[in-house]
């Protein structure tokens, strides 16, 4: 029944139904009590009164849809930034020491399950070049400055997509100039 009542094609034949069935048996009994006026007003008070709690039902029923959809998205939103924030900072602590241990690979690992759950596939497939680099520099057990360089870059251009899965699309911007931008600041940071 439950689930009946979800789908809204039938909700509405439903409140069609209820209120051409309504609507006849009101006629009916306003009919019916015409030599009565004040039956009658009674009775349209009586009608008035239901047809305020129907639409006031609907339109909090709509209103806590919308607000549990935000909710939603809100919660999302704050899963992402803290994910990739961590990330972010977790790979430059890597950097920073020139190594990986076991744990840091296992906290890699944990925070690439995070990103395949909540991440955009810009976010998800920039990352995979991250970890590329990352590999490349880990093979010999230690980062080199290089190596380092490279990392970063490719994690600044990480935080790029990082930036426009969180915000969107910003009215107005360039997003190859907003990039280009972002890498600089990196290349600036590395000299």
């Amino acid at each position: 029944m439950k689930k009946l009542l979800e789908n809204r094609t039938v909700l509405i034949l439903l409140i069609l139904l209820t209120s051409a069935a309504s609507y006849l048996t009101f006629r009916y009994l306003y009919g019916v009590s015409g030599d009565f006026p004040f039956t009658q007003e009674i009775l349209l008070v009586f009608i008035g009164a239901v047809a305020t709690v129907l639409i006031t039902a609907v339109l909090l029923n709509q209103q806590t849809e919308l607000e549990l959809r935000k909710e939603g998205q809100v919660l999302l939103l704050d899963q992402k930034s803290a994910t990739y924030s961590a990330l972010v900072e977790h790979i430059g602590e890597i950097v920073e020491k020139g190594r990986m241990d076991a744990a840091e690979l296992a906290e890699l690992k944990v925070l690439n399950h995070k990103l395949a759950m909540i991440a955009s596939a810009d976010v998800i497939h920039q990352f995979s070049e991250v970890l590329r680099r990352l590999d490349e520099a880990v093979a010999d057990d230690a980062i080199s400055g290089s190596e380092q360089a490279r990392i970063m870059r490719a994690v600044a251009r990480l935080t790029y997509f990082m930036r426009h899965d969180l915000l969107g699309r910003i009215e107005g911007e360039d997003d190859r100039e907003v990039l280009s931008d972002i890498l600089a600041n990196a290349d600036d940071l590395e000299d």
